[in-house]
C-alpha cells in the first residue's frame, strides 16, 4: 500500500472541502439576506471547520509530498475512494456541530421556546446524507434561522453539489493523474467502462462541464419561475446532484402557495432535470456534441425511459383523490415528478405521496430497488445490474438444457467475462439483501414505537374532530373508539413497514421513506443508534459494501 499517495489524495479532498465552506460564509452577509444575530453561530462553526479541515489537509499533503507522480494501483484506488468519502462526511459534519445548529423547536409549559441542538450523531447523519446525495434529514425546522443559520443551510446544499459527481471524481478531473485516474473512476462509477471512454481525465473534464451547464440552465429556469436566488441555488444543487435537500419544511409543497412563484414551472423544470441527471453523463456529453447514437443505442437508457413512462402511468392511475381532483395536468405532473424523484434517488416531494393508494406506493418502493442509469449522479443498484442479472440468468437457463453451448454475455455490443461478471453481480445482490435484512432487524431492535403511537393518536384526534366528538365524549362508544384506532393504521405493522422502507431508502440513497418517516416527516426522532446505522447504510450504498468493509481489513492495509 502506497500510504503517501493515499494521503496526498486525501489532502486534496480536504482542500476542496475547506474551499467550499468559504463560499458558504458569504450567505451570512446582510446584503445576501443574513442577520448577524442568527448567523454568528453559523460563521463561527464554518470558520472553525475551515481551520480544522485545512490543517488536516496540510498534514496529509505534507506527508504525501512527492508521491503524486507515482503509480496508482487497485488497492490505492480503493483506499482513496473509501477514505475520501468517510473522512469527507466527518469534516462535512463539523459546521453543524461547531455552530450548534438545531434540529427542532420545543415549546415548554410556561410558553417559552427552546432549540433542540444537534448531537454529533445528528451532524454526522446530515453530512453523510448531503455528500452521498441521499437527501434524508433530521431537521424539522428548516425555515427558522434561530434553528438553522442561513450560511449553514447553504452548506447543507453545497454538500450535494460536491457529492453529485463524487469528490474523488472531481479531484481526478482537476489533477494531472493521467491514466492512473482510471482506477479511481472505475471504483467511483461502479459500472462497466467501455473502450470508447479511454481518456479518463479528458472525459471527466467534459462530464464536469455537462454537470456545470445543467446547474446553470436549471438555475436560470428556477429564477424565471420566481424563486429567490438562495432557494434557486439550493434546489439546483439538490436536483442535478439528485440529492433532494431543500430549504423548506414541506419540500416543494411550500412553493405551491408562495407568492410570485410559478409552482407548475418549478415542478416541471426540476422533474425534467432530475430525469436528465439520472442518465449516464458520458452519454450526455456525446449527445451534446452531436454523437446522439451513443445515447439512443444504449439499452440501459432505453430501459430507463420505458421504466419512467410505465411507472408514471401506473402512479397516475393509483394516485390519491386529492391529486386527481386537481385535474389531469396536475396529476400527471405530480406522478412524473415523484417517479423520477424516487428512481433517480433524489427525494424531493411536491405532495405527500404516502397518502396515495397502496398500489402507487408499491410502485415507488420498487423504483427504490432499481434506481437510474450507471454513470449518473443517482445512487442505488442501477439498471445496468438488472440487465446483466437477466442476461446471466438467461445464459445459465440455456446451459441447463444445453450444457455444451458457449454463448458469451454481451452488453451494448461488448463481450463480457462471464465468470467475473456473474461473481460480481451475484455478490452485489446477495450483499444488498443481507444488508437490508440485517439493517431492518437492527432498526426494529433500536427503535421504540413512540413516534408511531403519537402519530396514531394525532390521526385519531383529527378523525374525532371530523365526527364532531371531543376525545372524552361519553356518547362515543368504546367500539367506535377502537374502530377509529384500527382505521388510523399507525401500529406495529406501520412501524415495521416504515423502517423497512427507510432501510431501502438509505441504502439506495433515496432519502424519504414512508409514513412517519415519509416526505413530510424526517428522521430526527430516531434513536442515536438508528441514526448511526442509517449513516453506515448511506456510505455502504454509495461506496458499495466491499469498499466499506475493506477499511476494517488488516490484510488490505499490509504492504
Amino acid at each position: 500500500m502506497n500510504y503517501r499517495l493515499v494521503c496526498h489524495n486525501i489532502g486534496l479532498m480536504c482542500v476542496l472541502m475547506a474551499t467550499a465552506m468559504v463560499f458558504s460564509l458569504l450567505w451570512a452577509l446582510p446584503c445576501l439576506g443574513g442577520e448577524w444575530i442568527y448567523e454568528q453561530n453559523g460563521v463561527f462553526g464554518l470558520a472553525c471547520s475551515i481551520v480544522i479541515t485545512s490543517l488536516f489537509g496540510a498534514i496529509f499533503l505534507s506527508y504525501g509530498k512527492g508521491s503524486e507522480n507515482t503509480s496508482l494501483f487497485r488497492r490505492e484506488a480503493i483506499a482513496t475512494v473509501a477514505l475520501d468519502w468517510t473522512l469527507a462526511v466527518v469534516f462535512g459534519s463539523l459546521p453543524y456541530f461547531f455552530s450548534n445548529t438545531g434540529r427542532d423547536l420545543t415549546l415548554h409549559p410556561d410558553g417559552t421556546i427552546s432549540v433542540v441542538r444537534m448531537s454529533f450523531a445528528d451532524a454526522l447523519y446530515e453530512s453523510t446524507s448531503g455528500l452521498t446525495t441521499t437527501g434524508g434529514t433530521i431537521i424539522s425546522e428548516l425555515e427558522e434561522p434561530m434553528v438553522v443559520p442561513r450560511c449553514i443551510l447553504f452548506w447543507r446544499s453545497t454538500t450535494h453539489f460536491l457529492g453529485g459527481l463524487g469528490i474523488v471524481v472531481l479531484l481526478v478531473a482537476l489533477m494531472d493523474t493521467g491514466m492512473a485516474g482510471r482506477s479511481l473512476i472505475q471504483r467511483e462509477l461502479a459500472a462497466p467502462v467501455q473502450s470508447v471512454y479511454s481518456r479518463t481525465q479528458a472525459i471527466l473534464r467534459r462530464t464536469g462541464c455537462v454537470y456545470l451547464v445543467m446547474n446553470v440552465v436549471l438555475l436560470i429556469l428556477l429564477l424565471s419561475a420566481g424563486m429567490t436566488v438562495f432557494d434557486a441555488l439550493c434546489h439546483t444543487f439538490g436536483t442535478v446532484a439528485t440529492g433532494g435537500m431543500g430549504t423548506h419544511n414541506t419540500s416543494l409543497v411550500y412553493f405551491q402557495t408562495a407568492p410570485h412563484v410559478n409552482a407548475a414551472m418549478v415542478e416541471w423544470s426540476m422533474g425534467i432535470f432530475m430525469f436528465i441527471a439520472g442518465m449516464n453523463f458520458l452519454l450526455l456529453y456525446f449527445f451534446a456534441i452531436g454523437k446522439w447514437r451513443y445515447l439512443v443505442s444504449n439499452f440501459e437508457w432505453r430501459l430507463y425511459l420505458l421504466m419512467v413512462a410505465l411507472a408514471t402511468i401506473g402512479t397516475l392511475y393509483f394516485c390519491s383523490e386529492e391529486t386527481s381532483a386537481g385535474g389531469f395536468h396536475q396529476a400527471l405532473r405530480h406522478s412524473f415528478f415523484h417517479v423520477v424523484s424516487i428512481c433517480t434517488t433524489t427525494g424531493f416531494a411536491c405532495e405527500d405521496y404516502s397518502r396515495w393508494l397502496p398500489q402507487a406506493q408499491a410502485i415507488l418502493v420498487l423504483l427504490m430497488f432499481v434506481c437510474a442509469c450507471s454513470g449518473s449522479t443517482s445512487g442505488g443498484p442501477k439498471i445496468v445490474r438488472y440487465i446483466l442479472l437477466y442476461k446471466l440468468f438467461s445464459s445459465e437457463s440455456e446451459r441447463f438444457y444445453r450444457p455444451n453451448i458457449v454463448r458469451p454475455v454481451t452488453f451494448n455490443g461488448e463481450t463480457l467475462n462471464d465468470t467475473a461478471l456473474a461473481r460480481g453481480v451475484m455478490l452485489y445482490f446477495a450483499s444488498m439483501a443481507a444488508v437490508l435484512m440485517v439493517g431492518w432487524f437492527l432498526l426494529m431492535l433500536f427503535e421504540p414505537n413512540t413516534q408511531w403511537q403519537n402519530e396514531r393518536e394525532l390521526i385519531v384526534q383529527q378523525r374525532l374532530a371530523v365526527l364532531e366528538f371531543p376525545p372524552d365524549e361519553p356518547m362515543l362508544s368504546e367500539i367506535q373508539k377502537q374502530t377509529l384506532l384500527k382505521a388510523a393504521k399507525y401500529d406495529a405493522d406501520s412501524q415495521s413497514w416504515d423502517l423497512f422502507v427507510a432501510s431501502i431508502a438509505h441504502f439506495s440513497n433515496v432519502g424519504p421513506a414512508s409514513g412517519v418517516l415519509g416526505p413530510m416527516g424526517n428522521f430526527g426522532g430516531l434513536t442515536v443508534l438508528s441514526k448511526l446505522l442509517l449513516t453506515c447504510f448511506m456510505l455502504v450504498g454509495r461506496l458499495e459494501i466491499f469498499g466499506f468493509i475493506l477499511l476494517f481489513s488488516p490484510a488490505f492495509w499490509r504492504k
